[in-house]
């Protein structure tokens, strides 16, 4: 572990850092802070749903107490606009309502303890929690997905202590949000273990806690590298436990054909999946399979042009920035066809398509991984084999999306989408991917590497079973 330091959030649209001075937590910090988690376990795990839930929604009135604070916080450091505060924030709270209702659902309480007597026996399964969970906070989602975002909730739900490690990129929008769950801990009579917060410039508390013996669980929302960085510090534990780490995707789309007339609508659709907070999501399309045709051409000159001429800005974070400028560096060069928007600041990036054709499609290594950020590869098809080829090819995905005039009975049929159902966990017919709803039926995550175990989700009510683990009582009734 390297010394404690003090560093500074930055603020994307200014281009400077912010004034404030945060202070990493200490070794010493850090081991009573997991220890206020090991406190609370037995206590949570012996709490009531029908508390947990009023705690829940505890926790969303504290957070609408200072949504002022929040606000200002999350606007000085991610680069982002009011109104995406605004989306980002009414998410946080619908989660938590979500959860709340959930847990004090009949069918979570049929689910949490169900009982048969066969002869003698009377067998009883119940749903526990695992233990103290380590959350790590995700850059691109300051809220929905960081310090109460839905690993946290979900955790919470499930009776699992939370340790929340800090983004360093939004660690004040951080500290306001842990404020409110701090004082939500206090006015639902709970352990302060409930919920801590732990405070680092990169990822060496991180490692130091996912090792620790206390700890039972880890969600993580990132890239790769970064969840295989976990996942390999928890493979040196004596004991393993689950990641549950969502890794990002390429998302490809797959246009097998065009309604009449529907190529503006479709392009502009299309061009905000891409573009729309400079593509700063997990479910971007990376890439879009285009028929070689009249209607085809037309959609690729208007998505080049709708790119060309989207809003640019700043990303969340100069290393953001300059990973993204990087990448498609090196896919220009690969490709020298790459059209770029007029960047209308010099810390701005620009929105960025390749158009590329069949032919020349796979030449290239860099269109097989994730490029966070605005850039879109449009690969123009003649013959139905590239996408087939595409599909058997790639990795596992968080989506895969596809706009056909055929019905849904037919589609559901191709066996290019039959294919898809083996590669990714949603698959999504006539709409873009961009968008991910909270709710029960939602799927948020895939095969490898798109996360780390595709039984499970990320998103929605079913994503607490992450969190619990099943245990048998078995009694002889004639005793």
């Amino acid at each position: 572990m390297s010394e404690p330091h003090s560093f500074k959030t930055f603020n994307p649209l200014k281009n400077r850092f912010n004034p404030q001075v945060f202070r990493a937590d200490t070794v010493p910090e850090l081991e009573n802070k997991i220890q206020l988690a090991a406190d609370a376990e037995g206590i949570l795990s012996a709490t009531s749903f029908k508390k947990i839930s009023s705690f829940l929604l505890e926790i969303k009135s504290q957070l609408i107490t200072r949504k002022n604070k929040i606000s200002s916080a999350y606007l000085d450091e991610t680069g982002l606009n009011k109104s995406r505060f605004e989306v980002e924030f009414e998410r946080t709270l619908f989660q938590l309502s979500v959860f709340a209702k959930h847990i004090s659902s009949s069918d979570w309480k049929m689910l949490c303890q169900q009982s048969e007597q066969i002869g003698r026996k009377l067998i009883t399964k119940k749903k526990l929690p695992i233990g103290p969970i380590l959350v790590m906070g995700a850059s691109n989602f300051p809220l929905a997905y960081s310090t109460i975002g839905g690993d946290s909730v979900a955790a919470l739900a499930a009776r699992c202590p939370v340790i929340l490690k800090s983004h360093p990129y939004h660690l004040k929008t951080s500290i306001e949000v842990f404020n409110a769950v701090k004082s939500a801990i206090t006015n639902s009579n709970l352990p302060s273990g409930t919920f801590t917060h732990v405070i680092d410039s990169g990822h060496e508390h991180a490692k130091y806690i996912a090792k620790h013996k206390t700890i039972k669980g880890i969600g993580y929302t990132g890239s790769q590298l970064g969840g295989e960085a976990i996942m390999k510090q928890v493979n040196l534990r004596k004991d393993p436990i689950p990641v549950f780490a969502e890794m990002g995707s390429i998302n490809p789309i797959f246009i097998l054909d065009i309604k009449n007339d529907s190529s503006t609508d479709l392009a502009e659709k299309l061009t905000h999946s891409v573009c729309n907070d400079r593509g700063q999501f997990c479910t971007k399309p990376g890439i879009i399979f285009i028929p070689n045709s009249i209607e085809g051409n037309v959609l690729c000159s208007n998505l080049k042009n709708n790119i060309s001429n989207f809003d640019s800005g700043v990303m969340l974070h100069p290393n953001m920035a300059e990973q993204f400028e990087l990448k498609t560096l090196a896919i220009e060069n690969e490709n020298s066809r790459l059209i770029r928007s007029n960047k209308k600041e010099k810390n701005h990036v620009s929105n960025c398509a390749l158009v590329i054709h069949e032919n020349e499609f796979g030449k290239g290594s860099l269109l097989k991984s994730e490029t966070f950020g605005p850039f879109v590869a449009l690969v123009m098809y003649d013959d139905f084999k590239v996408m087939e080829n595409y599909l058997s090819d790639i990795e596992g995905q968080l989506t895969c999306s596809f706009f056909s005039s055929d019905n849904e009975a037919h589609l559901l049929n191709n066996p290019l989408i039959q294919l898809a159902f083996k590669k990714a966990g949603r698959v999504i017919l006539n709409d873009v991917p961009t968008g991910v709803t909270v709710c029960q039926p939602m799927q948020h995550g895939g095969p490898y590497p798109a996360s780390s175990d595709s039984r499970f989700t990320a998103v929605g009510t079913d994503s607490i079973n992450r969190f619990v683990r099943d245990v048998t009582i078995q009694q002889n009734v004639n005793y």
